[in-house]
């Protein structure tokens, strides 16, 4: 049943009206959804919420809304978007690592592109257009009688990063009770057009099996493990169907700049310099730059950095790309993060992306890459990764010149081979938070992506940070259906 806020908000004339998602171009089939329904209804359905995927409360009135912002694809051409599975299989098996990476900052390129779309007078890039995981994981069931006109979007759903809520370190169990004062950073997952439009569909599930499930209910999901059961599917095929090839998922990092003033930024600059240098948490930094809001001051100036007075490069807030917010965000921000006082944001901060996971379906394993934010430059020993391979300023423009990125297109070298040499890329916004996060990376741990969920956490106790996973093995897959990588599908399904 819907809830009562939404039911008033449903039939308050004062919300604006927005177009709808995509043009009524495409049409597919859903679970208790008419079939007749277009693409883009199904679309705006999927986003009339947020806030689902934590199971909390709907929180409209806490949200900044986005008008008339439809999800825009990547503006590359079909030759180098999606690239031939078979193609990148090669490069892998060859260990091309300067192919790859040319490859992921093809895909930078693209994602960061101008959108034609504006949202509070400023140009979104292509990513910002996409649908966030609340979007995506709405209850479309419980609004379509609801959907008789389009609402407006929440776009950007700042919450602290799920990715904390795994790792045994006093720190990360601190993230997770939102009690640490240090609490700044902010995360939320955008999905594109194909990614959510796939996740709107229910899927025979497996092929020609003659059943159909949502992967965005919750129930559906565990009658579809159910049924794996009572057909005795062996543990390699227990899994849902692919993703199609050019479905894109990402993760965004913010910290926040003040509106005045200088506000210090952290930037990696190896494990040494940490004053935790064997988990070295972006509040652990001895390096921050000063960031400039007015974009006019050069040099350098004394600054708090973590806690330590330093002398900091100051860098204009343009070097980066960020948002302001407003009053109603900044509520959500605080309340989701239980920050007050001086930890608490505020209307007219700035928002700034530091860092951002991009994964895409254009192999079996799906494609990994990380981005951060890195001033332009290499990081020591370019550990884990650098700015080498990037294209010149036509393709990548403006600040987004300024991140660093590596791949792990491979949980190790060679890929096929459970003995080989574990493949090490994080973000070291990210994964530094956790146990062994200095030699982590992304496919291993999602390649884990499964249900049931086992362990107090939405990560699973048998997480790992790198190292060959056997999709076959039953010790780890036996009993659960494994959702193609996806670790959003087993958390916010609903």
């Amino acid at each position: 049943m819907l809830d009562t806020t939404l039911k008033d908000m449903i039939g308050r004339a004062e919300f604006p009206r927005m177009q709808f998602l995509a043009p009524p171009i495409h049409r597919c089939s859903m679970t208790r959804i008419a079939k007749a329904w277009p693409f883009s209804k199904v679309l705006y359905a999927l986003v009339l919420i947020g806030g689902v995927a934590s199971g909390g409360p709907l929180e409209f009135g806490a949200r900044a809304f986005a008008q008339n912002i439809k999800p825009e694809p990547m503006p590359l051409p079909p030759s180098e978007f999606p690239t031939p599975s078979a193609d990148l299989e090669a490069l892998i098996a060859a260990n091309n690592v300067a192919a790859l990476r040319k490859h992921a900052w093809l895909l930078w390129s693209g994602l960061t592109a101008d959108s034609s779309q504006s949202f509070n007078g400023q140009v979104l890039p292509i990513w910002e257009t996409w649908l966030s995981e609340e979007e995506t994981f709405s209850p479309v069931n419980q609004l379509a009688a609801a959907a008789a006109a389009p609402r407006p979007r929440i776009l950007r759903p700042f919450a602290p990063p799920r990715q904390f809520q795994h790792g045994t370190s006093a720190l990360a169990k601190a993230l997770v009770a939102r009690t640490d004062p240090k609490l700044r950073l902010k995360a939320f997952v955008k999905m594109s057009p194909e990614s959510a439009s796939f996740l709107a569909a229910s899927h025979e599930t497996p092929a020609k099996s003659g059943q159909s499930y949502s992967y965005i209910s919750a129930s559906d999901l565990a009658q579809l493990n159910a049924a794996l059961d009572q057909s005795n599917t062996a543990v390699k095929d227990r899994k849902i169907i692919d993703f199609p090839a050019a479905a894109t998922d990402l993760k965004m990092i913010f910290l926040p700049v003040k509106p005045s003033g200088l506000s210090a930024i952290p930037i990696w600059n190896g494990a040494a310099d940490s004053i935790d240098p064997t988990q070295p948490t972006s509040d652990t930094w001895k390096t921050c730059v000063a960031v400039d809001p007015t974009n006019s001051r050069t040099g350098t100036a004394s600054i708090n950095c973590n806690g330590q007075q330093v002398q900091a490069e100051i860098v204009p807030l343009k070097a980066f790309y960020s948002v302001q917010i407003d009053a109603a965000e900044a509520a959500t921000i605080n309340s989701l993060s239980k920050l007050g006082g001086a930890a608490a944001v505020e209307a007219g901060d700035f928002q700034t992306l530091v860092a951002m996971h991009v994964t895409t379906k254009e192999i079996a394993n799906w494609t990994w890459a990380t981005f951060w934010w890195q001033n332009g430059k290499n990081p020591p020993n370019d550990f884990p990764g650098s700015v080498a391979d990037m294209p010149d300023a036509y393709k990548v423009k403006g600040p987004w010149r300024n991140y660093a990125m590596c791949i792990s297109n491979s949980m190790v070298v060679p890929a096929t081979d459970p003995k080989g040499k574990p493949v090490v890329c994080f973000n070291p916004y990210l994964e530094t938070n956790q146990a062994d996060g200095l030699n982590s990376n992304c496919m291993s741990c999602h390649a884990m992506a499964r249900l049931p969920q086992t362990g107090p956490g939405p990560y699973p106790e048998t997480y790992l940070p790198n190292g060959f996973v056997d999709l076959a093995d039953p010790k780890i897959f036996g009993g659960a259906t494994k959702t193609d990588f996806v670790w959003s599908i087993p958390i916010a399904a609903h």
